[in-house]
């Protein structure tokens, strides 16, 4: 079924104050193993969802944290599909920098699939009622929609230690203000999707070494790389979880050729 059609019966459904259906995931990547794990939806886990991802039609039962549970490891392992090649290269990291992690599934993910339980995860995110997103326009210092709260229960759920969450409303939303350098650092539908990364981008190559890999989803509708040319970086496409058939950009940079190998 064409991807306009899924997005049409989805439409439909919503309307119809319907929940979602595991038709509406891609097959393959939500057939993977399920690294990051849900637990039941909650009040709280439903507000802190419904929060950062408007888009999700989530109910207070077990079809719905099976659903949430399959889209957000299928996200990881596209993501992950594209980024091996580097972080192989990279090899084991000495510091991570997650930049709005959300939830927390990328930051369980990379912990369990690359076996860095004991390397120190930094998290970088804020808590708010609202949002400012901008796609190619300025960036707020008061724009924030995580729920921290629940960001670290989640990941206390999934037995994940060893990280350190950073606010930051308090670093002006600067990342300056953090600890780096890191050697892998990522942010998956934030930096360089709902805020464009030319506004990121010195304070990023600020908390790189030369070896450090940089992994950031880009909104389709980006077409402007003028601005890394300087830049080593590669454009690559990776296939998404939700919804089925959707398929994203994700830039790969680092301050070294080297860093990225073959192009």
């Amino acid at each position: 079924m064409s991807q306009i059609a899924n997005h049409l019966k989805s439409q439909v459904r919503k309307k119809l104050g319907l929940g979602h259906r595991l038709s509406e995931l891609d097959p393959r990547l939500s057939a993977m193993e399920p690294l990051f794990r849900s637990p039941p939806m909650t009040p709280e886990l439903l507000a802190a969802i419904k929060l950062i991802s408007p888009q999700f039609r989530l109910r207070p039962d077990e079809v719905s944290r099976i659903f949430w549970e399959k889209n957000q490891n299928g996200a990881c392992w596209g993501e992950y599909e594209k980024l091996k090649p580097y972080l192989d290269r990279l090899g084991t990291p000495e510091k991570v920098l997650d930049i709005g992690p959300g939830l927390g599934r990328s930051a369980v993910f990379f912990k369990k699939v690359r076996g860095w339980d004991a390397v120190p995860l930094h998290l970088f995110e804020g808590s708010g009622t609202a949002t400012r997103y901008t796609r190619a326009g300025p960036r707020f210092e008061d724009s924030f929609c995580g729920t921290p709260e629940v960001l670290m229960s989640l990941l206390e759920y999934n037995g994940i230690r060893n990280c350190e969450l950073y606010d930051a409303t308090r670093l002006g939303a600067r990342l300056a203000g953090l600890p780096g350098p890191y050697d892998f650092i990522y942010s998956f539908f934030a930096i360089g999707f709902h805020w464009s990364i030319e506004h990121f981008l010195d304070e990023l190559l600020g908390l790189m070494r030369d070896r450090s890999i940089g992994a950031f989803t880009l909104h389709n509708r980006f077409r402007d790389l003028s601005l890394l040319r300087q830049v080593p970086h590669r454009v690559v496409h990776f296939d998404g979880s939700y919804p089925r058939g959707k398929s994203w950009r994700m830039l790969v940079m680092a301050k070294s050729e080297s860093a990225l190998g073959p192009a």
